[in-house]
């Protein structure tokens, strides 16, 4: 049986994640050796990662919500250690993907028995590693306003985040670069860089992805009014908008992006810095615990 070190956000989800691991512990107790690290502030949780790994831990399992599992697979890249995740967030979306159960006494049993499988990692040079995915635009300015937002606004914070980004935000020129192909878009409202199907909270923008098939899945749109964005947004839930007359898909391996505008961009729902930025894909980067098929 592996041994497994739990990583904790305390302050996940508005505190969900340590109500669940008071719940779970007994469980992680019945099912073989663990220990749990409890999360300080930001970045804590790659060094904690990093800690598990020397003190020869086989799995470390992040509790927490999208950020939480960013921070623990940083340290983890690499490593050997696989990662596991129980969600207690509020997006949540990699396990969306992943199919890992929402239930946290089932994740926990998944953290100990579940099977081992490589994944695709994705790399923002000279930032971090993600594992969801990344972009700029209307989700970067959705993405920034959602983090500004007390807890008061919690269970509305990213349809407040949608309507406050359409009021402000109208489009910016960038100079993108994909495997060689170089685009000039003078209006670009948002451009995804997915290796996840799920964003925001449960919009279904990439339907085709896949975490281990060596490319990244790429979308933008150009020249959308505010109401086609609506309509766009509306559409993404269900991944209706493939085929939308304004939306560009592709895949690839290499995207950079430059802009003569201040355009922030996320990874994993973070806005971590401004463009000029290059996404690179590395395939089967990283040993992730998934339920057995």
């Amino acid at each position: 049986m592996p041994r497994v070190c739990f990583i904790v956000n305390p302050v996940a989800g508005h505190g969900r994640a340590l109500a669940e691991w008071k719940r779970i512990e007994p469980l992680a107790a019945q099912l073989g050796e663990y220990c749990v690290k409890f999360t300080k502030g930001p970045g804590h949780a790659t060094e904690l990662a990093r800690e598990a790994v020397r003190e020869g831990y086989d799995r470390v399992a992040s509790m927490g919500g999208d950020g939480t599992l960013n921070e623990v697979g940083n340290g983890l890249v690499g490593s050997g250690a696989a990662l596991a995740v129980i969600p207690a967030g509020t997006g949540n979306d990699w396990v969306r993907t992943a199919g890992v159960p929402r239930d946290s006494a089932e994740g926990c049993r998944l953290a100990f028995q579940g099977r081992v499988a490589k994944m695709d990692v994705g790399l923002a040079h000279g930032h971090r590693y993600f594992f969801n995915g990344a972009g700029f635009g209307f989700d970067a300015e959705v993405c920034a306003r959602v983090n500004s937002y007390g807890p008061r606004f919690r269970k509305l914070s990213y349809v407040r985040g949608v309507f406050d980004a359409l009021n402000h935000f109208t489009g910016v020129p960038v100079d993108v670069e994909i495997d060689g192909q170089t685009l000039h878009l003078p209006r670009v409202l948002l451009l995804e860089v997915g290796n996840g199907r799920y964003f925001g909270g449960g919009m279904q923008i990439f339907p085709g992805a896949d975490f281990s098939d060596g490319r990244f899945e790429i979308a933008w749109g150009e020249n959308l009014s505010r109401l086609e964005l609506l309509r766009l947004v509306s559409l993404i839930y269900s991944g209706k908008h493939v085929g939308y007359p304004k939306v560009r898909m592709m895949q690839g391996r290499k995207v950079s992006a430059s802009s003569p505008e201040r355009v922030v961009f996320q990874v994993d729902g973070d806005v971590i810095g401004r463009l000029p930025v290059t996404f690179e894909l590395i395939p089967q980067a990283l040993d992730v615990v998934l339920p057995i098929s």
